[in-house]
């Protein structure tokens, strides 16, 4: 088939760029300003913008599937380029694939478009959505959820899929997980923060994704995650694989909470992202720890492979390609 792809040069998108073209796909490539996580690669390169609908047109022209990756993230409180990029940027998709007869959209949500609590209880796909969340990210991922899955037609048929925090080889930024496991690595986090995440491998991801537009149902998201593991526990492993040694030093949310002002300006004048601020502070402390994805195992066939594996494949990536 012939497949537009947008967020092609973030760590899922030129993922899953090499995937379908290692499958025979002929793929189309949104790019903004960055491409070079798909140098080398067979596809077609259409300069654009998320937000123009002229762009995504040209992008959507001639094509059966959209992959739609584009997303801003944001792990700040309040920010306006999630809304522009997050939301305004599917409603512009929905009219540019009506106009250009494309079949269906694989839209690429998120864990964070569901309401964590209560924490106690099963979260699956059955959760409300964040709409009303005070994080900027949060609310644009649900809301543009929303409004692709009530979007979906007989015309145009949209399946949503909702990864949890991804890990894996080709992650060429790289992400905010991976900058967070390359500083680990080389010792330069001095301290450990309670809580963690629901780890996915990005390949596991991809592979649920393309198999949605065969096996997904239209109108309905499918969560693709992992297992729960510690900020803690990926500390240790990393240092089991070469790493440096596990901080010994685990401070309070609340001690972390208070030093997060200071992170930030030094942030703002070295032109990083901060390490942690308040938004990724709540993700670790408030976020669900049972996260099923029976509804993507049994549709999809999602059998996430261990986290150790994924791990060692992540490190091994960045070692061969100087990141470490």
């Amino acid at each position: 088939m012939k497949i537009a792809v947008t967020g092609t040069s973030g760590h899922i998108g030129n993922t899953l760029c090499r995937m379908l073209t290692d499958q025979g796909h002929e793929v189309k490539a949104l790019v903004h300003n960055d491409k070079k996580a798909l140098d080398g690669m067979k596809v077609e390169f259409i300069k654009g913008d998320v937000t123009s609908e002229t762009d995504l047109s040209n992008l959507c022209s001639g094509c059966e599937i959209v992959f739609h990756l584009a997303a801003y993230i944001s792990i700040r409180k309040n920010d306006p380029l999630c809304k522009k990029i997050n939301f305004d940027g599917c409603a512009t998709l929905i009219k540019a694939a009506k106009s250009t007869g494309v079949r269906k959209i694989i839209h690429f949500s998120s864990i964070h478009a569901f309401r964590h609590e209560p924490l106690d209880v099963e979260l699956n796909e059955t959760r409300k959505l964040a709409v009303d969340s005070s994080f900027s990210y949060d609310r644009s991922k649900a809301l543009s959820q929303d409004l692709m899955m009530k979007a979906s037609s007989k015309d145009l048929e949209i399946i949503v899929i909702n990864p949890t925090a991804v890990l894996g080889p080709f992650d060429y930024k790289p992400s905010l997980t991976g900058n967070a496991i390359i500083r680990l690595y080389k010792g330069q986090i001095p301290a450990l923060i309670p809580g963690g995440y629901d780890w996915v491998d990005v390949r596991d991801v991809c592979k649920a994704a393309i198999r949605s537009v065969d096996l997904g149902i239209p109108g309905e998201c499918y969560l693709v995650g992992g297992s729960w593991q510690s900020v803690k526990t990926l500390a240790c492993e990393i240092e089991k694989l070469g790493g440096h040694k596990t901080p010994w030093l685990e401070l309070p949310t609340w001690v972390a909470q208070l030093g997060t002002p200071f992170l930030n300006l030094h942030a703002v004048i070295r032109k990083k992202e901060p390490l942690y601020t308040s938004v990724s502070l709540h993700a670790l402390k408030n976020g669900n720890k049972n996260i099923s994805h029976e509804k993507a195992r049994l549709a999809l066939d999602h059998n996430p492979r261990p986290f150790t594996e994924t791990l060692s494949d992540t490190l091994a990536w960045f070692r061969e390609n100087n990141y470490v």
